[in-house]
């Protein structure tokens, strides 16, 4: 027997006392994904309108429970846009792990809102929230994006696990390969979506936060209420201590001499392309040609072969740069290159550079004035950071590294463990440079080198 379907102006069949088109019909018309979009904000504010002291409560001594006083401080003073995306993770966290202490006694926030007494929702709106309570945080590696459509993501602490294919328009525009994120992922009929609240972590630091979770997890069920537990509390404390911190620019420096690393370029005129030819292919440490560029190479203490000073033609046929990665190399290699260049060459500027300064430089903030007359092209600044880089990185599969708990890359890959850990911090390397080569509008440098001296696969 079939029941019959209220009529417009009869009473509403959930009970609410009002009438149907004033109540649940008008939830029937609403798509469901607008639908499910109403769900936590009307959660929440059936909370705080009956909860209001105890919401604070568990919000202060629960998601933001971890803050140092300087660091709550902070929070107070951020940016409107910043505020509301923190408010945003701390109401979905109070939904799906908080609890509320009532009249002595600890409730689950989901209790509240799902059980008997709890806010109208709808059939759509149950099920979202059931299956966002429901879900666990994790921590996922973005291993590809189709922008407007799509994100496939690796669970990083349960790698045995196949990735996850997510549904996100607004969502797959905002992150890149390699990103490193906490989310919630709820499952919608035959897919996957992303909760809403989204935990950007630093790459930078993702192996201390990776290795502190998995010694929380050790020997706990990946399913389990426990397991939920330690991810609801560790994530969010970890995102927003590195949220609060301000960001640590790193000192850059020259592996061999410890002198910190400066871009130096010096141009010149060519006056004689024949003659300079010539004297440079009679010096023993100068390797190069005119069409692919001269290097001054030397044998470091180490063993390693370097170069101290990059000959390359310049952007007119007339022109050479000559470049240095440091101010020693630069006041030893100028008197040299012009006393074997001799009259083939005439010195036209230098143009001298802090890397640190061009790496915290935010694209949409307006260059400094120039101190010389030509400006590094995208080009070259990626050649620059190229060559800093590999000198850099030389030797870098044999020395110990703190992130490996101080072993080396080449002893590390040994192990199943220590192979995933290595290729994880490579993918940071890629993912670091990637980002910044976008941020200044250059091409990135690849780093396909560190992959083939270990000898494994990107």
């Amino acid at each position: 027997m079939s029941m019959k379907k209220p009529g417009r102006n009869d009473p509403c069949p959930c009970g609410s006392g009002k009438k149907y088109k004033q109540c649940c019909l008008k939830t029937e018309s609403i798509p469901a994904a607008s639908d499910r979009a109403e769900a936590v904000p009307k959660a929440m504010q059936w909370l705080t309108t009956r909860y209001k002291q105890p919401v604070r409560e568990a919000l202060d001594d629960g998601f933001f429970g971890g803050l140092t006083d300087d660091e709550y401080e902070t929070l107070g003073n951020l940016p409107r846009d910043s505020f509301e995306g923190i408010m945003t993770n701390a109401m979905e966290w109070l939904l799906a792990d908080g609890h509320l202490t009532l009249e002595g006694r600890e409730r689950r926030v989901a209790d509240l809102v799902l059980g008997r007494g709890g806010p109208l929702l709808s059939v759509e709106q149950r099920r979202w929230l059931e299956n966002l309570m429901a879900a666990s945080l994790g921590l996922y590696e973005v291993v590809e994006v189709i922008p407007g459509e799509s994100l496939l993501l690796r669970d990083v602490l349960f790698p045995e696990r196949p990735p996850v294919l997510i549904r996100e328009k607004a969502g797959s525009r905002q992150v890149a390969k390699f990103d490193l994120l906490g989310a919630r992922l709820v499952p919608v009929e035959d897919h996957f979506l992303l909760s809403g609240a989204v935990y950007m972590i630093p790459r930078l630091h993702g192996l201390e936060l990776i290795e502190e979770l998995q010694r929380e997890l050790e020997g706990v069920a990946a399913d389990s209420p426990d397991a939920k537990e330690i991810l609801g509390t560790i994530l969010p404390c970890y995102w927003l201590e590195r949220l609060l911190t301000p960001p640590e620019i790193p000192r850059l420096v020259d592996k061999l001499t410890g002198e910190p690393l400066l871009l130096i370029a010096d141009h010149y005129r060519v006056r004689d392309w024949s003659a300079l030819e010539r004297a440079l292919s009679a010096e023993a440490d100068v390797e190069g040609n005119r069409a692919e560029g001269w290097s001054r190479v030397f044998e470091g203490q180490d063993g390693m072969w370097r170069r101290s000073l990059s000959i390359e033609p310049g952007s007119r046929p007339d022109r050479l740069k000559a470049s240095y990665r440091t101010q020693a190399y630069a006041d030893a290699g100028r008197p040299w290159f012009e006393g074997v260049a001799g009259s083939a060459v005439t010195f036209v500027s230098r143009e001298l550079s802090d890397p640190r300064s061009l790496l915290a430089r935010p694209r949409s903030s307006p260059a400094p004035a120039p101190a010389t007359p030509a400006q590094l092209s995208p080009e070259a600044l990626t050649q620059i950071i190229e060559t800093s880089l590999h000198n850099a990185y030389a030797g870098w599969a044999d020395q110990p590294i703190p992130a490996l708990a101080d072993q080396t890359p080449r002893a590390a890959i040994k192990t199943p463990e220590g192979l995933e850990q290595v290729k994880f911090l490579l993918r940071t390397y890629e993912h670091g440079e990637a980002r910044q080569a976008r941020d200044q509008n250059r091409p990135p440098v690849s780093y396909d080198f560190l992959w083939r001296e270990l000898g494994i696969q990107p």
